[in-house]
């Protein structure tokens, strides 16, 4: 497998945010691609895979404005942080394009990439060699309620601002000039704290540019992520209202600084950067090496495969779902099936004809079962949810059980 290492909304080398692209002829299990997005350890590791051509298509109202389906093809695409997928990232959008464009001898000026969570996303070949432009949809924050946020502001190290919001990823605090925005110094572990994706915080920036940010995603494994394109979606709406004009100029503060030429129009956030490539690979995964052998994924199976496994058995053997509250009961008895066994088989309770050859592992599996059920029933994403679990734990736990003596 190829991998490329690019610097997005960067002029030059070592600037801007460096994302990994990893192009795939079809997908990895999951945990096989966040392992290499952790051995990356970037801000992001995307991976795309090109889908069956539909020539003669059109984009659907879902889809990119002005995007040509049948043009070169489209791509499905993912991102990973060291730790968890996110639903949306810009600069390896921007990143991954630049490789397809460069590297990989992509026809035309527009590449469509599908995503998972995020609708249809474009990138547009630029005006100057490794300079493109992202087309996509735009996500206005709405008022948040600051008293609710104390975290946020203890993690920032300022007083409660008045001026916050919330997107449908981060939270957006707005400050009075990129002074402040220059001078914060978080508090990263009681900001990992927050709810949501990340912290964004803005200010009007000091005569070249319009505006000025930086962001903050300890949730995710990043402290500090050198620029955000997908938090542009939230902040160009926002900042064309407040300025009253629809193309803007923005600078990310972090210390690699990232520039990005902003346009809003008819719901779409255009965001033009350049990209420039740092490394080009190989990555030394082969069977036996991490990858199981063709027809043998049952060691790398994950929870989001086992969830469609499950929903592809209830359509097509199962007949259908049961409730959402019968299968609450049905967990509660799969949990005291499992505690029942615990208890003869580790506790001091005598065996009953009954309970003899029956399996620990098989009544787990039962659990699992049904709470995938209750999973796909109820929208939720185990894969997703575990990854922020595990962020909120080691928050709120780590220190807690290295202190706790009873443990030692």
């Amino acid at each position: 497998m190829q991998i490329y290492q690019v610097d997005a909304f960067a002029d030059r080398i070592f600037q801007g945010n460096p994302a990994a692209v990893v192009p795939l002829t079809e997908w990895l299990p999951d945990e096989m691609l966040q392992c290499i997005a952790m051995e990356n350890n970037l801000s992001e590791t995307a991976f795309f895979v090109r889908e069956k051509e539909r020539v003669g298509a059109k984009a659907s109202d879902g889809e990119a404005a002005g995007a040509k389906v049948s043009d070169g093809g489209a791509y499905s695409i993912r991102w990973f942080t060291p730790t968890v997928e996110v639903d949306l990232c810009g600069h390896a959008t921007l990143a991954s394009g630049h490789v397809l464009f460069e590297h990989l001898g992509h026809p035309g000026d527009s590449i469509l990439f599908h995503t998972r969570h995020a609708g249809d996303l474009q990138v547009l070949r630029g005006d100057a060699p490794g300079r493109y432009t992202l087309n996509f949809p735009e996500t206005p924050p709405e008022p948040a309620d600051a008293d609710s946020l104390g975290i946020v502001f203890e993690g920032l190290g300022i007083p409660a601002a008045e001026s916050v919001f919330k997107g449908p990823y981060d939270y957006l605090v707005v400050l009075e000039s990129q002074r402040e925005v220059e001078a914060l110094r978080p508090d990263f572990r009681k900001l990992a704290a927050a709810p949501g994706r990340g912290v964004i915080v803005t200010a009007p920036g000091d005569r070249s540019v319009d505006f000025v940010s930086r962001g903050f995603f300890p949730q995710s494994g990043i402290d500090e992520d050198p620029v955000t394109g997908s938090a542009h979606s939230m902040l160009v709406p926002y900042w064309a209202s407040r300025l009253g004009k629809r193309r803007l100029s923005a600078v990310q503060l972090s210390a690699r600084r990232g520039a990005l030429d902003c346009r809003l129009d008819r719901g779409r956030v255009y965001m033009t950067g350049s990209a420039h490539t740092f490394l080009k690979g190989e990555l030394m995964i082969a069977e036996g090496n991490g990858i199981p052998a063709p027809g043998d994924r049952r060691e790398m199976l994950t929870l989001h495969g086992a969830q469609r496994l499950v929903d592809e058995w209830i359509r097509s053997t199962g007949v259908r779902y049961f409730s959402e509250l019968t299968n609450m009961a049905i967990l509660t008895e799969e949990v005291g099936e499992v505690a029942r066994l615990m208890s003869r088989l580790y506790g001091d309770q005598s065996f009953k004809p009954s309970d003899k050859g029956r399996e620990l592992g098989d009544e787990l599996a039962d659990v699992l079962w049904v709470l995938m059920c209750i999973a796909n029933q109820t929208g939720v994403d185990l894969t997703s949810a575990l990854g922020e679990n595990f962020a909120k734990k080691n928050m709120r736990d780590a220190a807690r059980h290295r202190e706790n003596e009873k443990l030692q």
